[in-house]
């Protein structure tokens, strides 16, 4: 079953990055995050992190109205951790909204 999940970042400091925890591996659960979306913005990097691991390094301004939405395969095991947030060079520093479509099956 697809499932949406929203958060709003804390405030964006400029030449920083700003990360919160989006959604985890739980037990007896198998997740896979299947896409990704947030509003358009110049100088304002897209980061998805699982554990450690950078996945997405992206700049937002690719996500248009003709393509809002980044397509994604990234399983979250037990215990694993995907991370979403921002790079801001320069933009804006109000808290920004990342949307992520993810699927759980039991």
């Amino acid at each position: 079953m697809l499932k949406f999940k929203r958060l709003t970042t804390a405030t964006l400091t400029d030449g920083a990055e700003t990360l919160a925890s989006i959604l985890a591996g739980m037990s007896g659960k198998s997740r896979r995050i299947v896409s990704i979306s947030t509003a358009p913005l110049a100088n304002m990097y897209l980061r998805v992190y699982r554990d450690a691991e950078q996945m997405v390094d992206a700049a937002s301004i690719i996500m248009t109205t003709a393509a809002p939405i980044l397509k994604m395969d990234l399983p979250l095991a037990e215990g694993q951790d995907c991370t979403v947030g921002f790079y801001n060079n320069g933009a804006v520093t109000t808290g920004k909204q990342i949307t992520i479509g993810y699927e759980e099956v039991d």
